[in-house]
């Protein structure tokens, strides 16, 4: 673990908030991991974060970021309805290939649009991820995570999957003729993976920009469950 103290920046008044523990989590793959905590900025701005951990080799030793904090995010908010986005499905695609870059795509990502789900009245775990071309390399062992979600909760919530880009088949041979789906832009994202959970209303209840473990999406998606 790690504690975590937070300091708005106003000149050389920096004067750092108590501490709240930061729970470390492993990424699969050798990846590594990271450590996680769920905090509360009350203004935008420029916020200092100061990490110590708080046992291990590098028990008492901090490490300082600065993050900046904007008025409005550029995806969608917390507490916000979900755009009704017409994601394609399935039924819209000869194959798979054609909406998914997976190389092992579990089809029911794919039964029902995000519109759709909407109106189920169903809660919705949404991950947009490329597993063939993303940059981070995590896109893969996100989309497994959300197969291993869907497996458990699959017959309480719905589950999907959109594909960065509009033409992963033809990406196959030439990456670089990559179109952006206009599907993320619609939802503002500026970066992948990137997933949501939205409730049984339609609004966003959490949401995950790059890689989120299994006990961090069942955490956030088992209180929006009936």
């Amino acid at each position: 673990a790690a504690e975590l103290k937070l300091a708005y920046e106003q000149g050389d008044a920096t004067v750092f908030r108590d501490g709240v523990e930061a729970v470390f989590r492993p990424w699969p793959a050798g990846l590594g991991g990271v450590f996680t905590v769920q905090v509360e900025f009350d203004r935008a701005g420029t916020w200092l974060a100061e990490f110590s951990p708080v046992d291990g080799e590098f028990a008492g030793e901090k490490a300082r970021l600065v993050i900046a904090v904007a008025e409005q995010s550029a995806t969608p908010g917390l507490g916000t309805p979900a755009p009704a986005s017409d994601t394609r499905t399935a039924s819209d695609a000869a194959t798979l290939d054609e909406i998914t870059s997976d190389l092992d795509p579990d089809p029911e990502l794919y039964a029902i649009s995000i519109a759709d789900a909407l109106r189920s009245g169903l809660p919705l775990v949404v991950s947009f991820a490329t597993p063939a071309f993303c940059s981070s390399a995590t896109c893969g062992p996100q989309l497994e995570i959300v197969k291993q979600l869907k497996e458990a909760y699959g017959d309480r919530a719905n589950f999907i999957h959109v594909e960065i880009y509009a033409n992963p088949k033809e990406m196959q041979g030439d990456p670089e003729i990559g179109e952006i789906s206009p599907v993320v832009e619609e939802w503002g994202l500026p970066s992948e993976p990137y997933t949501f959970l939205i409730d049984e209303q339609g609004l966003i209840a959490a949401k995950f920009e790059a890689y989120v473990s299994y006990a961090e999406l069942e955490e956030a998606l088992v209180p929006l469950l009936k």
